[in-house]
């Protein structure tokens, strides 16, 4: 006679199934929430704050799993497949967090960035707002982060240099708002940009000022992303790319 025992049934385990639950409805959330910030159906400030939900829901999913895996390892409840599943799903969110978090850490706290401290190129609103005292008001909010974005002077006549800052900022996909300035009637011309990021399409703010200084031209640039304390290096980015670029462009153009 074959006696036979029968195996106590594994449980399901919980935390498996609610970290798989998490981790698909995070990705609809966030592109839902991306989806309606490039459709104008939500402001900026709804969508950082739908970005910081996501952060702590994938904090809360990594936390599910730790439990999952626990639960796996200590009672041998199944769920393995699911935890797979919503690793596997996690980890984009993970990456892209962390990486975040580490350029907050490791850039300046800032969102306003230009390349003349002491006297900034100031926008038309800015202007309206505190008069002829503009630059010196913005030049007291604004800190020394980026020490390396430095303006640039060309061996170059006005017209020149404003034609490739102009060619250069239609490439980089910068809409221009309004110009101040003509050239022959005053030295300097200001140029205001807007331009989105791509993906979360958070937008920056960009005016460029080139002063004609007889046989040169200086150019400076700043750049701000309304809404935020700490723009990650994005507007430092945008300044250094653009300055580059209208370096190369000048090649040719500017004597040595």
């Amino acid at each position: 006679m074959l006696l036979t025992a029968t195996l106590p049934s594994r449980r399901p385990s919980r935390s498996a199934r609610w970290a798989l639950n998490l981790a698909v409805f995070l990705p609809v959330l966030a592109g839902l929430s991306i989806l309606a910030h490039r459709g104008t159906l939500i402001d900026t400030p709804t969508l950082l704050v739908l970005v910081a939900l996501c952060g702590l829901l994938c904090l809360l999913g990594l936390l599910l799993f730790a439990f999952g895996l626990r639960s796996l390892w200590v009672h041998g409840t199944r769920g393995g497949r699911r935890l797979s599943w919503a690793l596997f799903l996690l980890m984009p969110f993970v990456v892209l967090y962390a990486i975040a978090a580490l350029a907050w850490a490791l850039r300046p706290a800032l969102s306003d960035v230009s390349t003349d401290l002491i006297d900034p190129p100031v926008f038309a609103s800015e202007r309206r707002a505190h008069g002829t005292g503009a630059p010196a008001v913005v030049a007291g909010r604004l800190h020394d982060g980026y020490p390396e974005l430095l303006g640039t002077r060309f061996k170059a006549p006005l017209d020149a240099t404003d034609g490739v800052v102009t060619e250069v900022a239609e490439t980089l996909g910068w809409q221009r708002v309004r110009g101040r300035g003509r050239i022959g009637a005053v030295d300097e011309l200001f140029v205001e940009y807007a331009y989105k990021t791509p993906v979360l399409n958070m937008p920056v703010q960009i005016v460029v000022r080139t002063t004609d200084e007889g046989e040169t031209t200086f150019v400076d640039v700043r750049a701000r992303m309304p809404h935020l304390r700490h723009d990650l290096g994005i507007s430092a980015g945008i300044v250094r790319r653009f300055l580059a670029d209208v370096d190369y462009e000048m090649i040719g153009i500017a004597e040595p």
